[in-house]
């Protein structure tokens, strides 16, 4: 196979899976993500056609079919003997993220008495990996406490975030919380690639650490739980939670502020 040939097939591949990811997030096994952006494509089709398209054997195209019917992302008839099938409508995705919240809805009382009933006063968590610190966040978004960030990067630009980042704040400023962030200085050029973050932040105040106090960590406050946060390739942070080290962590903040560059505030 030519280089040239090979890289058609890819891009071909690519566009058929472009959203494959997404799928899977909301649910999806591999297959059915697969086979359900090829019908999109294709149109009412045949199960010889589905497989020869997703690179999978009949037989699996078959059960991934089924499931996709009982999902209801898939229809099914018989054409002159033939059996064909044709993708339902996307908009079908979005009722399958209301029936989950829903569910998740009707349990989550009876689910939250259950961990504060056995969550001590005090306590540390450790979140790693980029879903996982998300966690952090649904959980300050829960709190409703303003957010406090000492040593921000503008860390939340990071592409893997493109998603999580609108959805979190919409909640965020629906609940009111503010955020007062403490920004390295080399977020103050506008060149630098995360400068945005400074202003695309509605209710941020923010202020600038002086040259030379730079770090790959930062530290986050709200309520009672103090975050700190390494963010690489695997971002992991340890919370504390105790009202006490909360309480003494804002005043270093507010001593810090006060001795800070200004930015908008």
């Amino acid at each position: 196979m030519t280089p040239q040939k090979a890289r058609l097939i890819n891009f071909a591949l690519s566009t058929y899976f472009m959203h494959q990811e997404v799928l899977e997030k909301l649910g999806l096994a591999v297959n059915e993500a697969k086979v359900y952006e090829v019908l999109l494509g294709l149109g009412l089709t045949n199960a010889n056609r589905v497989a020869l398209e997703a690179k999978l054997q009949r037989r699996n195209v078959y059960d991934t079919l089924k499931k996709l019917k009982e999902k209801g992302l898939c229809s099914e008839i018989s054409e002159e003997g033939v059996l064909k099938f044709k993708a339902i409508t996307p908009n079908r995705l979005m009722d399958l993220v209301k029936e989950r919240e829903s569910m998740l809805e009707q349990v989550l009382p009876s689910l939250q008495a259950k961990y504060e009933g056995s969550t001590p006063v005090e306590q540390t968590i450790v979140y790693k990996g980029i879903d996982s610190v998300k966690n952090l966040y649904w959980d300050m978004i829960r709190e409703g406490k303003d957010l406090w960030v000492l040593g921000g990067r503008g860390n939340w630009l990071d592409p893997r975030w493109r998603y999580f980042l609108p959805k979190m704040e919409r909640e965020r400023i629906k609940k009111g919380i503010n955020y007062r962030h403490i920004f390295y200085n080399d977020l103050k050029d506008p060149k630098h690639q995360n400068h945005r973050i400074t202003k695309i932040l509605k209710g941020n105040k923010y202020r600038f650490l002086p040259k030379g106090f730079t770090s790959t960590c930062s530290i986050e406050i709200y309520g009672n739980r103090v975050a700190s946060m390494y963010w690489g390739e695997e971002p992991l942070v340890v919370v504390v939670i105790s009202d006490k080290i909360a309480e003494g962590y804002r005043k270093y903040f507010d001593f810090i502020w006060q001795n800070c560059e200004k930015g908008n505030v």
